[in-house]
């Protein structure tokens, strides 16, 4: 059932035009600032900051629910989880933009794709500066680590642990967006990330060439603090090597259509590994793990 609810939620993104939103979450800024304003909030200790903004919904939302699939046979749990999964989805909103800023980049408007990059890609280590080339690596490297926020981790929870995961996954990656200056509260997110972060890199090292993204693969896998943008962008860097050398990134501003090309090369890399996982899924629904 799992499978089918993921496959519906992709083919209703694909085919209906759906509203693409921010990475931030309307809603739940709405239930930070309430939690802001009781007393005492911001001095009580992190983890119990934590338990009040992200467990607590997680628990309440979960158990109905749990309730509502006494009702009706179920299919309205069913119906619940897909506008949820869709709601969750929605928030990586990248394809438009990409498809604009690959095709500013193809036609040589450096111009026009860093201006792109910049308002609508979620660049936060771009500023403003000339060198395009350091632009681009930044796109591939966020647009990496934002796929792997906004779908790949929620999907992965989910399927691990079913609306109780998805909703944990959300509001932990809502909750650290909101802290941006606080550290500590990106630890919650970091621990939830680490499993399925090297889960997959490892798809990207199946997806491509393997061979070389394994040393790479190896040696990210037990740096604890490693971030996980890094990690996808190293790993995925060795999975689009060849011919024995490390992946290099062509040059935006000295051969602006040989760098659109980079992105084909990601998002190939990118559909591959998406491939390997929904196959992965299948099996394991068909075998009975995932119900």
């Amino acid at each position: 059932m799992k499978f089918l609810i993921v496959f519906i939620v992709l083919m209703m993104q694909a085919r209906l035009p759906l509203p693409q939103r921010s990475t931030r979450s309307r809603s739940f800024n709405k239930w930070l600032q309430l939690c802001r304003k009781l007393p005492k909030f911001a001095w009580v200790h992190r983890h119990v900051r934590y338990t009040l903004v992200v467990i607590v919904p997680t628990v309440a939302i979960s158990a109905a629910f749990f309730w509502a699939e006494h009702w009706a046979w179920g299919l309205g749990t069913v119906l619940l989880e897909i506008l949820l999964l869709t709601y969750v989805l929605s928030h990586i909103s990248i394809g438009k933009h990409l498809a604009d800023y690959r095709h500013d980049l193809s036609e040589g408007d450096t111009q026009g794709a860093y201006h792109c990059a910049e308002q609508f890609l979620a660049v936060p280590e771009v500023t403003v500066t000339d060198d395009i080339s350091a632009m681009n690596e930044q796109v591939i490297r966020a647009l990496l680590h934002r796929w792997f926020e906004y779908f790949f981790l929620m999907v992965f929870w989910y399927m691990v642990a079913d609306v109780a995961g998805v909703l944990l996954a959300w509001f932990s990656v809502q909750y650290a967006r909101a802290q941006e200056c606080d550290d500590r509260a990106w630890r919650y997110l970091h621990w939830l990330e680490w499993g399925p972060v090297r889960l997959l890199g490892l798809t990207y090292g199946l997806a491509g060439n393997f061979m070389r993204a394994l040393p790479v693969w190896r040696q990210q896998l037990w740096q604890l603090d490693a971030h996980s943008a890094d990690i996808l962008f190293n790993v995925a860097s060795s999975a689009l090597s060849a011919n024995g050398e490390q992946r290099r990134w062509h040059k935006a501003d000295e051969n602006a259509a040989e760098a659109a090309r980079d992105l084909d090369e990601w998002h190939s890399l990118h559909l591959r590994s998406v491939s390997i996982w929904m196959v992965v899924i299948a099996i394991a629904a068909v075998g009975g793990v995932l119900l």
